[in-house]
């Protein structure tokens, strides 16, 4: 994270989760983004700022909390792959909610009453747009694999499109193929 502040700003939101008795409201918008805000730069903060032994006493005390802050940053996920990801703003987003499920969903598992919590929907859903949580976290992630110019190159062409593209495929065919005889080879 940045400077101080921010990171004082993350660890009392952990806090406020796990002391409050009563649940967070999910449409507090300004709590919930601090979590996934652009302060946090680095999976360590996370880590040092959201101790497993809170997150156990969030699990154990505030099951509500933590139930929300699962949902909210799968919701998170899914509203910036709708968007492409393009922009700066949402890339770190996108990476600072993969850090949170990444430090939280270990310990929300331990325990196996949790286990069919991803089989349920995302609340916001409509009726009949009822998609297990897991599924929407599954999808949301897979479309990230390829937003352009975050977890591939863009490819700007220039001239007709489908020959930019015939020319990469055959290039990326020839050079997976010459992997794929070399792994051969080795095996």
């Amino acid at each position: 994270m940045g400077n101080a502040d921010t990171k004082l700003n993350f660890r009392k939101a952990v806090i406020q989760l796990t002391s409050k008795t009563q649940p967070v409201d999910a449409s507090d918008e300004i709590f919930w983004d601090q979590f996934w805000s652009e302060s946090v730069t680095n999976v360590q903060d996370v880590f040092a700022l959201a101790p497993g032994a809170e997150i156990r006493a969030l699990r154990e005390e505030s099951p509500n909390n933590l139930a929300t802050l699962v949902y909210k940053a799968v919701e998170k996920l899914v509203k910036i792959v709708d968007s492409s990801c393009r922009t700066q703003r949402e890339q770190q987003t996108a990476l600072n909610c993969a850090r949170l499920l990444t430090r939280v969903l270990p310990y929300m598992l331990e325990e196996p009453e949790w286990h069919s919590f991803f089989w349920s929907s995302l609340p916001a859903a409509a009726e009949n747009e009822s998609v297990p949580l897991a599924q929407s976290l599954i999808n949301a992630i897979c479309d990230l694999l390829f937003c352009p110019d975050f977890t591939v190159v863009s490819t700007k062409r220039s001239g007709p499109a489908c020959k930019g593209g015939l020319i990469a495929a055959s290039n990326l065919l020839q050079a997976t193929s010459g992997r794929r005889k070399s792994c051969k080879r080795a095996g």
